[in-house]
């Protein structure tokens, strides 16, 4: 990996993640958007995730393993993903979460557009086990802009 530093940071927190990480991953080294890192925190998995990350980590520069000795706790372990994080902006992923390929590029766009704008999120589907849409969550709508809101260190996607 060079010294320079991405302008996105996946991060990635798995505990057994095996049944669907390989979709995760694929979704998001598939993103048209391309500076990025994806950081994967496995919080002492007992499954094969070691193995599929390592797998995933020894053919893309881009991925970056991390793993707990022990469980640690969800928390932990989301908080662990952001802790290694580097790039401008960040986004959590889950094991089971497929983004579409343009995702970043369309999130990234708007942050940069409007320095008000701290966190940005699409449209979301609920899928079943076999990548069917079973419901539409959301509507994309925009949080308000409130003088509550400052600025972040990172901006959230």
């Amino acid at each position: 990996m060079s010294d320079r530093l991405p302008r996105v940071s996946v991060g990635l927190a798995v505990y057994n993640g095996e049944n669907y990480i390989r979709e995760a991953i694929d979704s998001i080294l598939a993103q048209t958007f391309e500076d990025f890192e994806l950081i994967i925190s496995d919080n002492a998995s007992t499954d094969k995730t070691q193995e599929i990350c390592l797998e995933y980590a020894a053919r893309d520069q881009r991925i970056r393993y991390d793993r707990a000795d022990r469980n640690r706790g969800a928390a932990w372990n989301q908080n662990r993903v952001f802790e290694l994080s580097t790039g401008t902006y960040y986004k959590l992923a889950a094991h089971d979460d497929v983004i579409a390929p343009d995702y970043l590029a369309k999130c990234v766009a708007v942050l940069d557009q409007n320095p008000a704008v701290v966190l940005c999120h699409s449209w979301t589907r609920s899928i079943n086990e076999k990548s069917e849409i079973v419901e539409d969550l959301g509507d994309g709508s925009f949080i308000p802009e409130s003088s509550k809101l400052k600025r972040l260190v990172k901006g959230f996607i």
